[in-house]
This record gives C-alpha cells, structure tokens and sequence, in this order.
C-alpha cells in the first residue's frame, strides 16, 4: 500500500508540475503546504478514483464533483481575488506572504 501511494504522489507531482509549467500559476513556495494538499489529493483519488481537491466537500453527485478534480475550475478566480487558491496550492503573481501582508 505505501508503494502505491508512493507512486501516486510521485504521479500527482508530476501532474501538478506539468501544470504549472503550462499556465500562469506556480506551486505555493511552502513546500509543507504543497506536501500537506498532496497527499491529500492522492487519497482522494484512491478512495473515490479522482483527485478532489482535499478542501472541498465530495457530494456523490459525479457532474458537479467533476468541478473539484485538481486543478477545480475554482482555482482561477480564487488566485485572481487572494492570490491564492482555496487549499493554498496554486499561487498567482498577486501571492503574499503571511509575513508579507502583515500577518
């Protein structure tokens, strides 16, 4: 089982990688942040067979949980508006810090 899962991160990684290397986003810099959403996305995908995003709640209801496959169509009006998606994962150009907006 952790063979699997390992290999399920390593997958999801990469996915997320190619990612970002295709469109304006990048991985949040926190790499315990990203870490943290991984592992949640790839348990996701091994109980219910795709990767939701691990901070949305999964309805059962198969047309609207296709919204919260990584990267949910959320992701980009929420890192226009915080610079940030929901789970903290993909960062935009406007992305602050804590420490940056004074928190």
């Amino acid at each position: 089982m952790d063979d699997n899962r390992e290999q399920e991160e390593t997958k999801m990684r990469n996915m997320l990688n190619s990612y970002t290397a295709h469109s304006h986003y990048r991985l949040n810099p926190d790499s315990k942040m990203v870490e943290r959403v991984v592992k949640g996305l790839v348990m996701r995908k091994m109980k219910f067979g795709y990767a939701y995003c691990p901070c949305r709640l999964v309805t059962g209801d198969k047309e609207r949980d296709k919204k919260i496959i990584c990267p949910c169509v959320y992701h980009v009006e929420e890192i226009e508006r915080d610079g940030e998606c929901h789970c903290n994962l993909f960062i935009g150009d406007n992305y602050q810090t804590k420490d940056e907006k004074g928190e």
